[in-house]
């Protein structure tokens, strides 16, 4: 056991193990995304407790994602153009500029202007941090060690939305909203003097520009068959995301779960994408990143097909951990794969179109998924994602398979 325990740290640390570099990015944009998040929640209790009821709520939510859907592609080709250090340096005066305006507007004087602002600004700076972020780590890895580096910072980010709510929370009970957004700016000035510290890592410039497009249309990239391809699996995967999100809420409460079950049905899932990538250095020795999609769409699909035919909590909770370990399996190796396929001095702009795909799904799925269950019963959503997922994870081994033959 100690043999093998010993032989896995050197596959994690040392042979597959992300550069220094990396843990750097990491540690910075960890603190960051700590102030977006603490920041999301913050405002959403914000603005229950002064009075206002879901739908503000929601639309707040919508804000969050709205204004990154329709920057994510002109933002990416800036970030194409700029290097790495400029939209760090953007994302983290927006977030301070949000936290701010919770500090110094309170919801309860100033009714949900300044709410608004927060989230507008906390979204559009979590935009550039996560998009710059995910190019810079493309950049500073080895293509061996890809994915591995990936799944660091995707650890990172989980690490951060586990801990960042429950510390908003304990603010927010102890010594109020202001607290909390305070909290907020120095989780900002935290990541920021790290940014400042490990800025020699970051690469100022990409090495070489954009190649030039003419006169093609933003949706360009979505004709090269392999970045169509990541794509389109990235946003199937961040639909299966944005169902777990609305659906377990919604169908534990109606096969009468109580909410501390809920919380533990979530938290499982979650438990389980943080696990999957600490995994993921030691997987990557057997797995291909097709292969690891394969497996999330496989995992994801059988998940949701199994899961409306239980209604005790045990049961429950492992098709919940199974979800889990393949979804959070898909950023990782997605990312990996974008930055391969993509041509030289566009990642950024590829980034974009997906993160263009994600917010959407954030922006216009919730209240889809409302529609729908309202029209026909949560039985037949969770059948028509798990067999949609199925249905690419055969579409995507057999491409992969035929590809492999004509090698």
């Amino acid at each position: 056991m100690e043999s093998f325990l010993v032989s896995s740290s050197s596959v994690i640390f040392l042979s597959r193990a992300p550069v220094m570099s990396v843990w750097k990015v990491v540690f910075f944009s960890v603190f960051l995304h700590m102030a977006y998040g603490s920041m999301r929640v913050t405002a959403s209790l914000d603005a229950l407790a002064n009075g206002f009821g879901a739908f503000q709520v929601g639309v707040l939510m919508s804000l969050l994602a709205l204004f990154p859907t329709l920057l994510a592609m002109p933002g990416g080709r800036w970030i194409d153009r700029a290097g790495g250090r400029k939209p760090i340096v953007l994302s983290s005066a927006l977030l301070l500029a949000a936290a701010a305006a919770g500090v110094l507007f309170p919801a309860g004087s100033f009714g949900l202007a300044p709410l608004y602002a927060v989230v507008v600004l906390d979204g559009i700076g979590f935009l550039f941090l996560q998009m710059a972020t995910l190019e810079i780590v493309g950049k500073v890895s080895r293509p061996e060690v890809r994915t591995s580096s990936f799944a660091v910072l995707a650890l990172g980010f989980a690490t951060s939305g586990l801990v960042n709510p429950v510390i908003a929370g304990y603010a927010i009970d102890l010594a109020g909203f202001r607290a909390a957004y305070g909290i907020s700016v120095l989780y900002v000035a935290m990541g920021f003097a790290l940014f400042l510290l490990f800025r020699s890592v970051i690469p100022a410039s990409w090495g070489t520009g954009p190649k030039k497009r003419g006169k093609k249309g933003a949706f360009d990239l979505m004709r090269l068959p392999s970045v169509r391809n990541v794509i389109l699996v990235s946003a199937l995967v961040s639909m299966a995301w944005e169902l777990e999100n609305f659906m377990f809420p919604v169908y534990g409460h109606a096969i009468g779960l109580t909410a501390t079950e809920i919380g533990w049905l979530i938290g499982t899932f979650f438990a389980a994408t943080f696990a999957v990538r600490l995994l993921i250095p030691v997987m990557t020795r057997w797995f291909s990143e097709w292969q690891f999609l394969v497996l999330v769409l496989a995992l994801g699909g059988a998940s949701y097909l199994v899961f409306p035919f239980f209604s005790t909590l045990p049961p429950l909770l492992a098709v919940a951990f199974v979800l889990g370990l393949g979804l959070g399996a898909s950023q990782p190796n997605v990312m990996s794969l974008l930055h391969r396929v993509t041509p030289e001095g566009r990642v950024g702009e590829a980034l974009g179109v997906r993160t263009m795909f994600r917010n959407a799904a954030h922006t216009v799925l919730p209240v889809g998924f409302g529609a729908i269950t309202a029209a026909i019963g949560v039985f037949w959503i969770f059948m028509f994602q798990g067999a949609l997922m199925l249905g690419a994870s055969a579409l995507v081994h057999f491409r992969e398979a035929v590809r492999d033959r004509r090698r």
